[in-house]
């Protein structure tokens, strides 16, 4: 049985899986990584019930005294195969935690960022959102998720130190790169726009630089860029 989760705007679909009941927690241990500012990020998952994850997540300041602590819980029956990890989305040298939850028939799983608050040396929730990838262009966290067979969006939102939590809701910018093709599977064109909000509206945009011009080269093909111009004649 198959039941529709709402993820960054679209439908990706989670299967109720049968061996979700034959999984359990499994307490892993501890592990650290050292930040540019010397202070030391921690993640270990316990089990307080067979059916409930914890990923226990630390802050500690290069003396070893404990700043901070986050505790993120996960449902193993709707995540059988969730997990955590210690990253460096952006590589500047301060690392997050990324959770992933519930994955679809295809790339798109659940994921969340938890972030250091630089400014008061707390834990946060940086970013939730249903994706394949995470990536960085030009100064902005960029989620890419397949929208529907032949196409995949791209959504991104500005890196700065606001303590905000970043979801579908208020992203800087949407792409989308759409194929098509012949009945043998075989790709005939390429489409590739950018967009930003417009009151309830999205508006189509130039790239904002050279850099997302790689986002429209996703299927390794020549692709069709839409201009503004094109678009506002369409309305017409």
């Amino acid at each position: 049985m198959f039941r529709s989760l709402s993820l960054a705007g679209g439908l990706i679909w989670s299967c109720a899986a049968a061996a979700a009941g034959e999984q359990a927690c499994q307490p892993q241990p501890g592990q650290g990584v050292k930040n540019a500012d010397q202070s030391t990020l921690w993640l270990r998952t316990e089990c307080p019930e067979p059916h409930t994850r914890a990923y226990i997540i630390e802050l500690s300041e290069q003396s070893g005294g404990h700043r901070d602590r986050l505790i993120v819980e996960q449902d193993v029956e709707e995540a059988p195969w969730g997990h955590a990890s210690l990253v460096d989305i952006d590589g500047d040298g301060m690392h997050e935690v990324e959770v992933r939850g519930a994955c679809g028939a295809g790339p798109n799983c659940i994921g969340d960022l938890y972030r250091i608050d630089r400014g008061n040396r707390r834990l946060y929730h940086f970013f939730s959102g249903g994706y394949a990838d995470l990536q960085v262009i030009d100064g902005h966290l960029v989620e890419s998720g397949r929208a529907s067979c032949c196409s995949w969006e791209f959504h991104g939102w500005r890196l700065d130190e606001r303590p905000v939590l970043r979801d579908y809701d208020n992203m800087d910018l949407m792409a989308w790169v759409s194929a098509s093709g012949d009945e043998e599977g075989n790709v005939a064109a390429v489409d590739c726009a950018f967009s930003r909000r417009n009151g309830d509206n999205w508006q189509t945009v130039p790239p904002p630089s050279p850099a997302w011009l790689q986002i429209c080269q996703h299927y390794g093909q020549a692709y069709r860029l839409t201009t503004p111009e094109q678009d506002r004649q369409k309305a017409e």
